[in-house]
């Protein structure tokens, strides 16, 4: 047992005394489509068994490592290096191109292990861990912490050790040289330009175990957008980044004329700084920039250059614009159309913002006829109003937007004029509708009967979806003006703007689209103004305040749940009470326009239900006359002898009859004028019929 212990504790202390331990070196966050490619670099110093480690992530704000990846397939490595990946840089998979071969081509030979663990983003973290113990071998990004914003971010860039430094144990900022986030922004042969990603980083596979000597400065990218107007300055601040190694001197940033630079934002700034190494190192430091004040109109560049004794001085491009202070003003924001019922206006408001500065007179906010603006919500609506700039300024100000009251049904437009002296006009367009006050009928005199919600043909999901309603009276009705409303979605509604005819006992075909579905013509389109859900949802049909009928269908559990193919209802169950009933619902089974299965705008005919004319196979026939009857009574003849129950039922579902039959004679007197439902029932079977009373 000595003996074994004895062994094993040398050759621990032989792992530990060679190095042999991977070494994360450079981690690469691509800018071509998709973020791509994802590129984690890890040098075997020594004889590595990658069997013994494994890859973990940490994304966001999470305070959990995860995504473990086992390296085991990356085999035994002696001084070389290895690469992780994601699967889509590497071959295309997800729709994105193979982006790792283009831009970096000296991977071809190398060993690229396939990983999701390293599709991480640029303030993520990800690190290497020894699979006995758990215990962190190196690390890059500072644990627990979402380095968005930091100095260790390398979103769309990268980040690459400095040589003889690591592994770490951890994450230690000052071992790494760190351009900056947007260091590979717009560019790499993905995006056009000439040079791969691995030219812009400066070769991958070039870490050294061996520790330089060299003074050596890095820095981040280029900074733009430095504006301010004329005699408004200075700009706003940009900022990059600057490190050392191997200085013997100070880090000198000398801005370009035009231009200055700060240790500390919003003070210190002047045309020079200098910082100072500590042992030869300067960590990542943010210098700020600006433009100077007092520029006249023009735009400005130049670079910042970064120097110290023995390096190689090293740039930052920077620029921007000092624009001429004339009177201006910004509209920002975007107006719906309105709408109300004649007789019941104003609409419900809108709103822009407007702002200015340099004016020299009011901003004024002037409606077109039929629409009015306020400053303020719910009062002091007119045809104008204006804003008074305090020393040429207008602070960003909310206006109110209306369509007027005590309009005649109709369709309106015109434009909003924004105009201050010296300024160009801009306009805004306004449209509003007034409807005719809905003529509203009883409840279940409409009926929804059929809805298309999945459509498949030819892509025609969500435009070819519909649904039909059905007319259970005698009369015709228009249903102009009633509201078409999604069960599931609070703002999907949409008011039927035109005369839309229901025919007594007769369809309308509603639909998303003008020609959804191979060309069927719709009665009537609300064009993606309600979207119909193809799990749980429903359709609810208003008139005023009332629903006139409404179903909700509920993913499968007792609707049908069909793909391609409409839900129809029974035509033994035409009332809104049986068709809130998923039972009486079947797919559809008749092809019609590109394929999909339904009967738009027709009488549905799913095979799993009786029509009001057929009989059950096992109820002898029978007559029923007068039908249609005014005198009161109807005279039912079978040719059974057995007891003959009969029920009836009016078009909301409501039982208005329930007697035995005697002597072939059912009153009927006490019903109103309309359509009915009856029901026979024997021993045989039972069979519905349509039952109409003049």
């Amino acid at each position: 047992m000595k003996k074994l212990y004895f062994l094993f504790f040398t050759i621990t202390l032989s792992l530990a005394s060679y190095g042999q331990t991977p070494v994360i070196t450079a981690i690469v966050d691509g800018d071509c489509s998709g973020g791509l490619p994802k590129l984690l670099e890890i040098y075997a110093d020594g004889m590595v068994d990658f069997s013994l480690y494994s890859l973990e992530n940490q994304t966001n704000n999470s305070t959990t490592w995860g995504n473990t990846q086992d390296l085991s397939t990356l085999g035994i490595v002696t001084d070389g290096f290895v690469y992780i990946s994601t699967s889509g840089s590497i071959d295309g998979t997800n729709g994105n191109p193979s982006t790792l071969g283009s831009e970096f081509p000296s991977l071809a030979s190398a060993t690229v292990l396939a990983s999701n663990t390293i599709n991480v983003n640029g303030d993520d973290r990800i690190r290497i861990i020894l699979n006995s113990s758990g215990a962190t071998v190196d690390q890059y990004g500072v644990d627990n912490t979402d380095g968005s914003g930091t100095t260790w971010e390398y979103t769309d860039s990268y980040a690459k050790r400095v040589d003889g430094t690591g592994p770490d144990a951890g994450f230690t900022e000052v071992n790494w040289t760190i351009p900056g986030s947007g260091t590979l922004n717009n560019l790499g042969t993905c995006q056009g330009g000439t040079d791969t990603f691995e030219t812009l980083i400066g070769g991958i596979g070039t870490y050294s175990t061996t520790v330089s000597t060299t003074p050596t400065i890095n820095v981040s990218g280029a900074v733009s957008g430095l504006d301010y107007f004329e005699a408004n300055g200075p700009s706003n601040e940009g900022t990059f980044t600057v490190s050392g190694l191997n200085l013997t001197t100070d880090l000198t940033i000398t801005a370009p004329a035009n231009f200055e630079v700060s240790l500390t934002t919003g003070s210190g700034f002047a045309s020079s700084v200098a910082i100072t190494p500590a042992m030869g190192t300067i960590a990542t430091t943010t210098i700020y920039t600006r433009l100077v004040a007092g520029l006249t109109s023009n735009s400005y560049t130049g670079d910042a250059t970064v120097s110290s004794t023995g390096a190689t001085d090293q740039t930052v491009m920077l620029s921007g614009t000092v624009s001429p202070a004339d009177p201006q003003f910004t509209v920002s924001g975007f107006i719906g159309d309105f709408s109300y019922f004649e007789g019941s206006g104003p609409s419900t408001e809108d709103s822009f913002n407007v702002e200015g500065l340099f004016l020299t007179g009011d901003i004024t906010i002037t409606a077109p006829t039929n629409f009015e603006v306020s400053l303020t919500t719910g009062t002091g609506f007119g045809s104008s109003v204006s804003i008074a700039p305090t020393t040429g300024t207008v602070n960003s100000t909310e206006i109110f937007v209306r369509m007027a009251s005590g309009l005649t049904a109709n369709s309106y437009t015109g434009d909003i004029t924004v105009s201050s002296p010296s300024v160009t006009d801009e306009t805004i367009s306004l449209n509003g509708t007034v409807s005719p006050v809905a003529v509203c009928a009883n409840v279940g005199d409409i009926i929804i009967t059929e809805i298309m919600q999945n459509p498949s043909a030819a892509g025609n999901d969500p435009n070819g979806e519909y649904f039909e309603v059905y007319n259970t009276t005698g009369s015709a009705i228009d249903i102009q003006s009633w509201i078409i409303k999604d069960d599931n979605q609070a703002g999907e509604t949409h008011v039927i703007g035109s005369s839309l005819i229901v025919p007594p006992m007769g369809y309308v075909l509603i639909t998303n689209a003008a020609t959804p579905n191979g060309g069927i013509t719709p009665d009537y389109t609300y064009a993606n103004d309600i979207s119909l859900g193809n799990s749980t949802d429903g359709i609810i049909i208003e008139c005023g305040s009332t629903v006139i009928d409404q179903v909700i269908w509920d993913n499968g559990a007792t609707f049908p749940d069909p793909t391609g193919a409409s839900m129809e209802l029974s035509i033994n169950d035409l009332n809104s009470v049986a068709n809130d009933d998923g039972a009486n619902w079947a797919e559809a089974v008749t092809a019609f326009g590109s394929g999909d299965l339904g009967t738009p705008g027709d009488a549905n005919d799913n095979a799993s239900t009786l029509s009001v004319d057929d009989f059950d196979e096992k109820l002898e026939n029978f007559n029923m006359f007068p039908n249609p009857t005014n005198t009161g009574f109807v005279n039912i003849t079978t040719t059974s002898n057995s007891a003959t129950t009969v029920s009836v039922f009016d078009m909301l579902g409501k039982q208005v009859i329930s007697e035995t039959l005697n002597n072939n004679l059912l009153n009927v007197s006490n019903l109103n004028a309309g359509i009915y439902l009856i029901r026979l029932d024997q021993t045989s079977g039972s069979v519905t019929k349509k039952l109409v009373i003049e």
